[in-house]
């Protein structure tokens, strides 16, 4: 005969677990810590970028006043090839004189630009190199028409020291950046003077009559 619930001791019923019927709602779990920032990034130090200097460096008075030292130089020079060009020809030779003192103020110019842009440099100032070739083209030309009494080989190689000494000072150029520009300018005179020549040379030779 099976016995029934009622007929369990009183120490039975009492081990059985007791629900809880608590309804209030738990706590909230504390919320995490927020992350820590990220760091900083590394400043990256960047140093100045120092331009390049320019070819043609400033210094030595603007370009108005060594153009009107220049200018004043080549005027004298010329007055010196006319006194010494002779009656029948000193227009022609003090005419000339200013034509060779401008045209090649114009080449020393290039000259300095070309050399400049083949170094890779800023070229500067065009105009204050033109007018510091006017002054040292219009030295050299007024020595040579000086009329000092030298052999006219020494004559030259004075004109060339007086340019060469201009040119060095006024431009103040390391000696390989001088000799290229001084090369150049040569070079440039030399092609001015020989299309010279063969203009005069056409010129100058009659042209054949076709025979009739």
């Amino acid at each position: 005969m099976s016995e029934t619930n009622s007929d369990k001791p009183a120490s039975e019923h009492s081990a059985e677990p007791k629900m809880s019927y608590d309804l209030e709602p738990a706590e909230p779990a504390p919320a995490p810590p927020p992350p820590p920032p990220p760091p900083d990034p590394v400043k990256v130090v960047e140093e100045p970028v120092h331009p390049i200097d320019a070819f043609i460096k400033p210094g030595f008075g603007s370009a108005q006043v060594i153009g009107i030292a220049g200018a004043t130089t080549l005027s004298i020079a010329a007055v010196f090839a006319a006194v010494h060009g002779g009656r029948t020809g000193w227009w022609s030779s003090g005419l000339l004189t200013v034509y060779l003192g401008l045209l090649h103020a114009g080449t020393g110019a290039a000259a300095t630009g070309f050399v400049g842009y083949a170094l890779g440099r800023s070229i500067g100032d065009v105009p204050l190199a033109a007018a510091r070739m006017l002054l040292s083209v219009g030295l050299l030309l007024l020595t040579l028409h000086s009329g000092l009494p030298l052999h006219p080989l020494l004559l030259y190689l004075c004109a060339l020291a007086v340019y060469a000494i201009a040119t060095i000072i006024l431009f103040r150029w390391e000696i390989s950046e001088w000799a290229g520009v001084v090369s150049i300018h040569a070079i440039l005179w030399f092609l001015m003077h020989l299309a010279a020549i063969l203009q005069f040379k056409v010129w100058s030779t009659p042209t054949p009559v076709p025979a009739t």
